[in-house]
């Protein structure tokens, strides 16, 4: 039920306080608080707006850049490329389950090698190879291209880590070249991370949550 009378609530007001004090603490993690509670916020009008969504449908193994907020403890927090593992997706569907990407090797961490490099990194480049290209285009791309770089070394699936998330939490890029969100990481790639899956959530109740990644719970 949606509440349209406007309703002062000084629960909200007193966690502003809060939220900025925690800002204002000097540590890391904290110094986008800000930015992401506009976010979260923008995020909440749009959703109570009440229009029907129409949503990307993603595959498996596909590579998107996600934005994760600013969590609690050892929660993941920011922007990291991560990789749908369910198989299941439509239109109308506002989640997803994936695996963050990181830098850092650790327990519960499935190495990839230079997948960004491989996947992403390459598509773009190949694009250069069109010769119908304009020089303002080839310098977009090049630009591209070299914010990438940063991203080229090793890298690992956080299989730990496995998460829902919205589909609104994904960072869509304004450049026309890009091909993030829409490639796909090899098969092997995907049997690696399903293998691990096990392994790293053992004892859990992992049977429901596997069927629903494969696509077999509707």
């Amino acid at each position: 039920m949606i509440i349209t009378k406007e309703i002062k609530n000084d629960k909200i007001l007193e966690a502003c306080k809060k939220f900025e004090k925690v800002k204002n603490s000097g540590v890391e993690k904290f110094q986008k608080l800000d930015s992401w509670l506009e976010r979260e916020a923008n995020l909440y009008l749009s959703e109570i707006s009440n229009k029907e969504k129409k949503y990307y449908k993603y595959k498996k193994g596909t590579i998107i850049n996600v934005n994760f907020g600013v969590n609690i403890g050892s929660e993941l927090c920011h922007t990291h490329f991560a990789i749908v593992i369910n198989s299941d997706d439509n239109i109308s569907k506002d989640t997803l389950i994936v695996i963050p990407l990181t830098s850092k090797p650790g327990v519960g961490k499935v190495p990839l090698n230079n997948v960004i490099k491989d996947e992403v990194v390459a598509k773009v480049r190949k694009k250069l190879e069109n010769d119908r290209l304009t020089v303002e285009d080839r310098i977009v791309i090049r630009r591209l291209l070299n914010s990438y770089k940063k991203y080229s070394e090793f890298s690992y699936a956080f299989v730990s880590q496995i998460t829902t998330i919205s589909k609104s939490r994904i960072i869509y890029s304004k450049n026309k070249f890009d091909v993030m969100n829409k490639v796909k990481c090899s098969k092997k790639v995907i049997e690696d991370i399903d293998r691990m899956i096990y392994k790293v959530i053992e004892g859990a109740d992992i049977v429901g949550m596997l069927d629903e990644i494969n696509g077999e719970i509707v």
